[in-house]
């Protein structure tokens, strides 16, 4: 049942360069960083060419760090293994934060 618990469906960038940025969640994983290739592509000299890593596991996002060097936060906490994000949640990267709604 839905009652009372929705399901992120998209990514908002809330602080940075891409303040303002959307991004539908899908099936897929959302890479974070540097690299042309990324889902969201920061132009941030604190973010590494691959960052951070969004992966879904059934209707709940999980975050992981993938190596940088400055790290990915959890509402301030340093993430270190791959943790669930709850929605509203900001997540930051570099410069950039971001955060999941519905």
């Amino acid at each position: 049942s839905r009652a009372g618990r929705s399901v992120p469906r998209q990514l908002v960038v809330t602080e940075g360069a891409l303040a303002g940025t959307r991004i539908p969640l899908g099936t897929q994983p959302i890479l974070i960083g540097r690299a042309d290739d990324s889902t969201l592509v920061l132009t941030d000299d604190y973010a590494s060419t691959r960052h951070a890593r969004l992966s879904p596991r059934g209707p709940e996002w999980y975050v992981e760090d993938l190596g940088s060097t400055n790290g990915t936060y959890l509402d301030r906490a340093k993430v270190t293994t791959a943790v669930r994000v709850p929605m509203g949640t900001p997540v930051r990267i570099g410069k950039t934060v971001i955060e999941l709604r519905p």
